[in-house]
C-alpha cells in the first residue's frame, strides 16, 4: 500500500523537500549521499528527505522539478537502508521518468522496513 507524502520545491534555491510523516517529532538527520539528506523521527523511521541542489542531483532542468509525481521507497534491514526516489514529469506532453537511487549501511538504527510513498 502507498502512503501520500507531501513535496515541495523551492526553484529559488533549487531545494526538494518531501514529507513523509508531519506528525512525527525530529529526532535526527542522515546524509545518504552528498546534498540528499533524511530525517528520522524519534522511534528511527524516516519523517523527510531533502535534496539540496536537486537539478544537479538529477540532472534534470529546475521546471521539472516544481510538480513531478514522486514515488519513494525506503527497505532497510540490519545491515543495508535503501533509497528509491521515482520522479516522473511531462515534457511537451510525453511522460518522462527519472531516477535516483542510493543505498548505504545501516548505522543508524533504522528498523526493518519496506515502505512506499507517493504523492499521486
Amino acid at each position: 500500500m502507498k502512503s501520500k507524502l507531501n513535496y515541495l520545491y523551492d526553484y529559488e534555491y533549487d531545494l526538494i523537500d518531501i514529507t513523509i510523516d508531519e506528525s512525527s517529532k525530529y529526532k535526527k538527520s542522515i546524509e545518504i549521499t552528498n546534498g540528499v539528506i533524511l530525517d528520522l523521527d524519534e522511534n528511527d523511521f524516516p519523517a523527510a528527505l531533502e535534496i539540496i541542489s536537486a537539478s544537479k542531483i538529477l540532472d534534470i532542468e529546475k521546471q521539472y522539478l516544481i510538480s513531478p509525481n514522486i514515488d519513494l521507497a525506503i527497505v532497510s534491514s540490519e545491515e543495508l537502508i535503501c533509497i528509491e526516489i521515482k520522479f516522473t514529469y511531462l515534457v511537451s506532453r510525453q511522460v518522462q521518468d527519472i531516477c535516483f537511487k542510493q543505498n548505504l549501511a545501516n548505522n543508524y538504527g533504522i528498523p526493518e522496513m519496506e515502505t512506499i510513498f507517493s504523492t499521486a
